[in-house]
């Protein structure tokens, strides 16, 4: 049995030494939530050429009296007009200024008069965006990490990308295991999937095991063909039919087993054909506390996504007991600045279920006291 901080690093230590780095290319329209896998630089300059920030009127100067107009131009024509002092070009929002224009006009500060145009009233801008005024050529625009978001992706639509290089989305296959569960309501499975999902890796349910090695064997088997990484629930403890322990040695090897923490003491991590797996307890709240102690961040990580708690401090509401040499996780609700403890067992769901976040009792500690002002990980 180890210590929390202990599973820590060998996680740690597993994936510095086994980092997810398959890649490929999506189409941008498929790119949001995915991690870019390289930088990008800007290849053209944007805009391309100088355009017109309002409706208005393109002149040479703003010492004219008056201007004669001479043409007119809007979004999407590119001709390459010239202008001379005293004239002036109507242009539209987006349109293309034309060559010896250094200012527009507003419309609003514009009085027209047949084909002449008087200004009215003080410009202080010249309300023309520049080349490259927005983003410009060889510019790093994103940079590897980013996990594209619908304004990345606007920036990569403007510079002409189709496909962008991304970390490839780990396939993580869930197994439930017990013959009871063809008697009740499954529960890990869905709240695994919900964690994976929170982890921006792709879950895929496998299916139920019953308590039996070789249907044990044969559904990691099956997740090992198109799964990065299996997370199982139940089956890990030791009573007479908790075989788990036995199958991953048998198929490949135990980095840890038991962990000294309540709820969840029982989980177990291993490896099989170069591929992690998390073995958690079958009670409901103690594969939920596993799932957010060690598989969340181990997937975030996986998943080249950075992971960080959420962390706030409240006054505790009353007096939580642990045991010497033990870690407690023990779910609150928070309220006005006070946590609530929710525990009541850890095959009870609505032990965690109402709960905005956990506390940490550390091993060295038997006694947390009402009034205490503890720090509460708060659940996203």
């Amino acid at each position: 049995m180890i210590g929390v901080c202990d599973a820590k690093d060998m996680l740690n230590k597993y994936l510095f030494n086994k980092l997810f780095n398959k890649k490929s290319y999506v189409e941008i329209y498929d790119s949001y939530g995915k991690v870019l896998a390289e930088d990008i630089f800007s290849t053209v300059d944007i805009p391309f050429f100088n355009k017109s920030d309002k409706d208005g009127y393109a002149v040479v100067n703003l010492n004219s009296k008056k201007y004669t107009i001479i043409d007119e131009v809007f979004a999407g024509d590119m001709r390459d007009l010239k202008i001379k002092n005293n004239e002036c070009v109507y242009v539209a929002t987006g349109a293309k200024i034309p060559k010896g224009a250094n200012y527009v006009i507003p419309v609003e500060y514009a009085k027209k008069y047949r084909n002449e145009l008087r200004l009215m009233g003080n410009i202080e801008e010249s309300n023309i965006i520049n080349i490259g005024e927005d983003i410009k050529k060889n510019n790093k625009v994103l940079i590897k990490g980013t996990i594209i978001n619908e304004r990345n992706i606007g920036i990569l639509a403007s510079l002409g990308i189709k496909k962008v290089k991304v970390y490839k989305t780990p396939n993580v296959g869930i197994i439930s295991t017990g013959n009871e569960l063809q008697y009740i309501n499954e529960v890990n499975s869905k709240t695994i999937f919900s964690i994976v999902k929170k982890s921006n890796c792709q879950p895929i349910f496998i299916g139920c095991a019953k308590d039996d090695i070789s249907d044990l064997k044969r559904k990691i088997n099956k997740a090992l063909e198109s799964c990065d990484i299996i997370i199982t629930s139940g089956g890990v403890s030791a009573g007479k039919k908790d075989y788990l322990s036995r199958v991953v040695s048998d198929m490949g090897n135990i980095i840890f087993h038991k962990v000294r923490m309540k709820p969840g003491m029982p989980m177990l991590f291993g490896e099989i054909n170069e591929k992690p797996i998390f073995c958690m307890p079958g009670n409901v709240v103690s594969c939920l506390t596993c799932s957010y102690v060690f598989l969340l961040p181990f997937l975030k990580r996986m998943a080249h996504i950075p992971f960080s708690k959420k962390v706030f401090g409240a006054q505790l509401s009353e007096d939580i007991h642990s045991e010497y040499g033990m870690t407690y996780y023990r779910p609150v609700k928070l309220k006005n600045g006070m946590a609530y403890p929710t525990f009541k067992g850890s095959n009870l769901i609505t032990s965690i279920a109402y709960a905005d976040g956990l506390i940490e009792i550390k091993e060295d500690e038997i006694l947390k006291k009402k009034g205490d002002i503890v720090n509460v990980w708060v659940f996203d």
